[in-house]
C-alpha cells in the first residue's frame, strides 16, 4: 500500500549498537574505543554497573576515552555503549542531481563552479594556486569564457622560463592583443582591431628618403654607388642605417625592399643603367635599361623592388650603376626607399 513520508530503509532497518568492555586496574585512566564518538553524550559509560556522568566523569578525544579518576580493578568491570553511530550512506540515483543544485567550492580560497541555470558551468573565481597537468573541455560545442561583459581587460598568460607571453583583450581599444610579458598592451606583437585589421607594431621595417641634392657625381663610368639617404622616416627595430643605406636583418626570413630613385646629370654618352638589391647571399637586379633608348632631358626616375632571402645579420643595400660616359650622374631629392620583414 502507499504511504506518506520518506521511503522505508530496507537496507539498514536494524543496526546493532557498538559496545566495548575493559578491565580496570586501579591506576589506568585512558582506554581505546573501536569507534570514535562525536561527544561524551554519544556514549554511555558504566563502571561496576554504575553509569558515569558524561559531564564530569570522563572525556573523549577521537577513540580515546579518559576517566577523571582511575576505575577500580576488576575483570570487564568497565563497559561502553555507543548511543549513536553511522548506519550507512545513500547515493542519489544516477542523473537525479541537476547543475542548478550544485555549488562546488573547495572551502579555502573561494574557487567554485557555478551555473547560470541553462546548463553552462563557469568558474566564479580563479584558484591562484594553479591547476596541475592539463584539462580538456569536451562536448559538441565546448566553450571557455573569460570575463563577465564588464569594462575590463582580460588575458591568458603563458609563464615561460626566460620569457612570458600573453593573449588578451584590450577592452579600452576593443582589440585582441598577442604580446610579450605578462602586462597587457605594453609590448604588443600582433594586434587585431574590431574591424579585422591586423597590425604588427614591432615588425622590422623602414621608410627612408633623400631630400637633398648633395649626392652629386656619384656614378657613371661603370661606378657602383651605394644609395644613401638623409633620414629614416620610420625605422622599426633600428635595423636601417640611412647614412650608409645598409639594412641588417634581425632574423632569418623573407624581406621585401623597394626603391624609387631620382637622377640628374645624365649625358648622351651614358649607356646601360642597373638598379640592384645587393645582399649577403646574392644580388637581385631590380631594373636594367639602356639609357640611350629612353627619351630624357638629363633627368631620369626609375623604380625597383625585390623579395629577398636573408639570414640573421645579413645585410642589404641598394646600388646604382650607370655605364659609359663619365662620373657625372647625381642622385637627388625625391629619392625614397623602404623595406620590411615579410616573415
Amino acid at each position: 500500500m502507499a504511504y506518506v513520508g520518506n521511503p522505508i530503509d530496507t537496507q539498514n532497518t536494524f543496526q546493532s549498537l557498538v559496545g566495548k568492555k575493559f578491565s580496570g586496574d586501579g591506576s589506568t585512566t585512558a582506554f581505546t574505543l573501536d569507534v570514535a564518538p562525536s561527544s561524551t553524550l554519544d556514549i554511555e559509560v558504566f563502571v561496576g554497573n554504575v553509569r558515569q556522568d558524561p559531564n564530569s566523569a570522563y572525556t573523549v578525544s577521537g577513540t580515546t576515552l579518559t576517566f577523571t579518576g582511575a576505575p577500580p580493578s576488576g575483570t570487564n568491570n568497565i563497559y561502553v555503549v555507543h548511543q549513536a553511530k553511522s548506519v550507512g550512506t545513500i547515493d542519489p540515483p544516477a542523473n537525479s542531481v541537476g547543475v542548478t543544485q550544485l555549488n562546488l567550492s573547495d572551502g579555502s580560497n573561494g574557487q567554485f563552479i557555478k551555473t547560470d541555470g541553462s546548463g553552462t558551468l563557469s568558474f566564479a573565481t580563479v584558484d591562484t594556486s594553479g591547476a596541475t597537468d592539463s584539462f580538456a573541455i569536451t562536448g559538441s560545442t565546448p566553450t571557455l569564457t573569460i570575463g563577465d561583459g564588464g569594462a575590463e581587460d582580460t588575458k591568458i598568460i603563458f609563464d615561460g622560463n626566460a620569457q612570458d607571453y600573453h593573449v588578451g583583450l584590450d577592452d579600452s581599444a576593443d582589440s585582441l592583443v598577442i604580446g610579450k610579458g605578462s602586462a597587457l598592451g605594453t609590448t604588443a606583437h600582433i594586434v587585431t582591431d574590431e574591424n579585422g585589421h591586423v597590425t604588427l607594431p614591432l615588425q622590422s621595417g623602414f621608410v627612408t628618403a633623400n631630400n637633398s641634392s648633395s649626392n652629386n657625381n656619384v656614378t657613371g663610368d661603370e661606378t657602383n654607388y651605394d644609395v644613401v639617404f638623409d633620414v629614416d622616416i620610420v625605422d622599426r627595430n633600428a635595423d636601417h642605417a640611412h647614412a650608409t643605406g645598409v639594412f641588417t636583418a634581425p632574423v632569418t626570413g623573407l624581406y621585401h625592399f623597394t626603391c624609387s630613385i631620382s637622377m640628374g646629370g645624365i649625358e648622351s654618352n651614358h649607356t646601360r643603367l642597373i638598379l640592384q638589391s645587393t645582399t649577403s647571399n646574392r644580388t637581385y637586379y631590380n631594373f636594367i635599361a639602356n639609357i640611350a633608348a629612353i627619351d630624357n632631358s638629363g633627368s631620369l626616375a626609375v623604380n625597383g623592388s625585390a623579395i629577398v632571402d636573408m639570414d640573421a645579420n645579413d645585410t642589404h643595400k641598394f646600388q646604382l650603376r650607370i655605364d659609359g660616359g663619365s662620373k657625372t650622374v647625381d642622385v637627388d631629392d625625391s629619392t625614397f626607399a623602404a623595406g620590411h620583414l615579410l616573415g
